[in-house]
C-alpha cells in the first residue's frame, strides 16, 4: 500500500475508495456506495476490510445518514494523502459535511474532477498563501466547500453548499469576496448549490452585490 504496510486483504480499488474518504473527511456509507458504484453488501464488505486493517474508523449514523467513515492516520498514509489531517466529527457541521461528500460522490461518478476543502487547505499550506480562497474584508480567508478543476488540476469554479439562511451582511461580504477571488484569477466563478428555501436569499444577495457575472445558483 502506498506509504503504509502491505496487506493481501486490501485491493487497489479498496485504496481508491479509501482515497475518496481521506479527501472528504467525514463520509457516509451511502456516498461511498455512490462513488464506488457498489451495492450495500459490497460497500459494507469493503468498509469492514478497511476498518479491520485500521485504515478507517466507522461511527454510527446521525439523522438521515447511515454509518460514517473517517480515514485514520494509517489510512491517510496508505492512500498516499499524508498531507491531509485526520478529520474530526463536529455535530454542528455534520449535516453539511455529509451532504458535501454525497454531492462530490455524484459529481465524480459523472466524471467531474474536484478538490475537496481539505485538499484546498493542504495546497494553500504548501503554497504559504490562500491561493484558492476568497479573502474577506477583515483579511480572514474563506475556503470553498469544493473546487472543480481541469484535467491538469488547474482550478475552475468554486462550489459552495448552502443549507441554511445566512444574514444579509454576511452573504454580501462572501459574494463580494468571491468576486475579488475571480478578479484575482484564483477561480473562474462560483456555483452555489443550495436548499430550496435558501435560494431567494442568495438571489437577493447576488442582486444587491451585482455579482451575477461570477455567481451561479443551483438547487441541491
Amino acid at each position: 500500500m502506498p506509504g503504509g504496510k502491505r496487506s493481501d486483504h486490501i485491493s487497489t480499488r479498496d485504496l481508491e475508495v479509501l482515497g475518496f474518504i481521506a479527501r472528504f473527511g467525514v463520509v457516509p456509507r451511502s456516498a461511498v456506495a455512490i462513488w464506488a458504484k457498489t451495492g450495500r453488501s459490497v460497500t459494507i464488505a469493503r468498509e469492514t476490510r478497511l476498518r479491520r486493517e485500521g485504515l478507517i474508523r466507522v461511527i454510527r449514523g446521525y439523522g438521515d445518514f447511515g454509518p460514517l467513515a473517517l480515514a485514520t492516520r494509517s489510512g491517510l498514509r496508505a492512500a498516499g494523502r499524508s498531507e491531509l489531517r485526520p478529520a474530526r466529527v463536529s455535530a454542528a457541521a455534520l449535516s453539511h459535511e455529509t451532504i458535501i461528500a454525497t454531492i462530490a460522490a455524484r459529481l465524480e461518478r459523472a466524471g467531474k474532477r474536484l478538490l475537496s476543502e481539505r485538499e484546498i487547505g493542504a495546497r494553500e499550506r504548501a503554497a504559504g498563501e490562500p491561493c484558492l480562497s476568497a479573502t474577506l474584508a477583515n483579511n480572514r480567508v474563506h475556503r470553498a466547500d469544493m473546487i472543480l478543476t481541469e484535467e491538469t488540476g488547474a482550478p475552475r469554479e468554486a462550489l459552495e453548499v448552502e443549507l441554511s439562511v445566512k444574514g444579509a451582511a454576511r452573504l454580501d461580504q462572501l459574494l463580494r469576496a468571491w468576486r475579488g477571488a475571480v478578479l484575482d484569477r484564483k477561480v473562474n466563478g462560483v456555483i452555489y448549490r443550495c436548499a430550496p428555501h435558501v435560494r431567494p436569499y442568495l438571489e437577493r444577495a447576488v442582486e444587491r452585490t451585482r455579482t451575477d457575472a461570477v455567481i451561479a445558483i443551483r438547487e441541491l
